[in-house]
């Protein structure tokens, strides 16, 4: 997948842009709050239906305006070109448009816009909490199982059902009914994850060692309750405990995805610099693997690409995103900090107080 244009309208601090993107790397060069960011943001928005730096729509829509529009055309990778479009309103309320057809959900943009970010907020992913690494695993199991998305939203839709009956129940039998259909969707979301866990092993190794040699790295699953115990079990001998917290405390939504170095915590061994170029390796190694399993290429976005790494490391993210073939979009604060990438064919935008200019395409 590759935009072939993007047009951006009302979003952030940009009133009007339409570019002409690269198939392979777009530079977006200028000072600290010109709208760099928010050209990623704009793409990013497009593909998940909302801003990485804000969830509510009202923050990215630009100030008096009341709604911002994305359109892009993407390439499928195959013989034809799509057009795809997001509007969101300050309400909040979302349209999506797919080749000229209304009525669409903001699940078909994400299926259709596989994309890796890496910002210096992503840290997260490694030493943020749970969430974050369940969201790395549940985006390759969305990306590779058309199932996963549905199950997924009833998953959440019936532990918010349970956690509000806990407050209102006195005996396990008034809520069983929760259980029993919460039973078997938490099993299958866990061996869907625990299959795509076990999947990608390798190939997160093999990255991890190019990009960080000289740590031991290890990755484990952990399914959210104990491995011995079936799940039906636990709900019934924690309901006095569930009551008494009033939410579920065992379960998928409890999952993680640990990552050891030496056998000790990323977070606790390794510097900034490495815990970046650990996190690169991460987005990599899940962009190349869905590639490798459907043939579809991820975007990849990386905002202020030059933080945390020295040239060496720069210069080796670089050669690692030019063998994915895949569509980059980068943000600097100057042409000299993507100096290890200017060898690759691309484009670069100069962006200043929310205005985007061509300033060199091969």
């Amino acid at each position: 997948m590759a935009l072939t244009r993007l047009l951006i309208k009302d979003f952030r601090n940009i009133e009007a842009a339409d570019l002409d993107p690269s198939p392979g790397f777009n530079f977006l060069v200028g000072p600290n709050g010109s709208g760099k960011t928010s050209v990623l943001e704009a793409v990013y928005t497009l593909g998940h239906g909302r801003a990485f730096r804000s969830l509510q729509a009202g923050r990215v829509i630009r100030h008096d305006q009341p709604e911002f529009v994305l359109h892009a055309r993407v390439d499928d990778g195959g013989d034809r070109e799509l057009s795809i479009g997001l509007s969101k309103s300050r309400q909040g309320d979302s349209k999506v448009r797919i080749d000229g057809t209304d009525g669409h959900k903001v699940s078909e943009l994400a299926q259709m816009l596989p994309m890796q970010l890496i910002t210096p907020e992503g840290f997260t992913l490694l030493n943020g909490g749970p969430k974050y690494r369940r969201a790395f695993i549940d985006w390759g199991c969305f990306h590779h199982d058309p199932g996963f998305f549905i199950a997924w939203s009833n998953l959440r839709r019936l532990l918010k059902q349970r956690n509000a009956a806990l407050r209102q129940v006195s005996r396990y039998a008034q809520i069983r009914a929760w259980d029993q259909e919460l039973i078997p969707l938490a099993e299958r979301i866990s061996e869907w994850r625990a299959a795509y866990s076990d999947a990608i092993a390798a190939d997160i190794s093999a990255t991890c060692a190019q990009f960080l040699p000289e740590f031991a790295l290890s990755f484990s699953f952990q399914r959210g309750w104990d491995k011995e115990t079936e799940y039906g079990e636990l709900l019934e001998r924690n309901f006095e405990r569930d009551r008494a917290l009033t939410y579920t405390a065992s379960g998928p939504h409890k999952a993680d995805f640990r990552i050891r170095a030496d056998g000790t915590p990323v977070e606790d061994l390794l510097s900034r610099g490495q815990l970046k170029l650990l996190m690169c390796a991460l987005r990599l190694a899940q962009g190349e693997f869905l590639t490798r399993q459907s043939g579809r290429r991820c975007l990849y976005l990386l905002d202020d690409f030059a933080s945390e790494l020295d040239a060496d490391r720069r210069r080796l993210l670089a050669d690692r995103l030019k063998a994915t073939q895949a569509q980059v979009f980068v943000s600097a604060i100057s042409a000299e900090q993507v100096t290890d990438m200017m060898g690759e064919k691309g484009k670069m935008f100069r962006v200043e107080q929310g205005k985007i200019a061509v300033l060199s395409q091969d």
